[in-house]
């Protein structure tokens, strides 16, 4: 999945503007994902950057989350198709 195909599916499932979306992808895009620690700078950057408040920026993490998880998900199994 390309960063244009995330921020769409993003703005799609969540709501937000296209500004907001290629912020939230700019977040994601710099931040290692693994580990709570970084869950926590990541909502705080996502209230920050794009002006909404916590519960928003949880939604949208775990949306995000789920996105790109599909994404790896996908691409792992596109290796094994004979």
């Amino acid at each position: 999945m390309n960063s244009e195909d995330f921020i769409s599916q993003l703005i799609s499932e969540t709501g937000l503007t296209k500004e907001q979306g290629v912020a939230a992808n700019g977040i994601f895009e710099s931040t290692f994902l693994a580990g709570n620690k970084n869950k926590d700078f990541i909502i705080a950057q996502i209230v920050e950057k794009l002006g909404v408040d916590e519960a928003k920026a949880n939604m949208i993490y775990n949306v995000a989350i789920g996105i790109l998880t599909t994404g790896v998900i996908s691409k792992v199994k596109g290796l094994f198709k004979k």
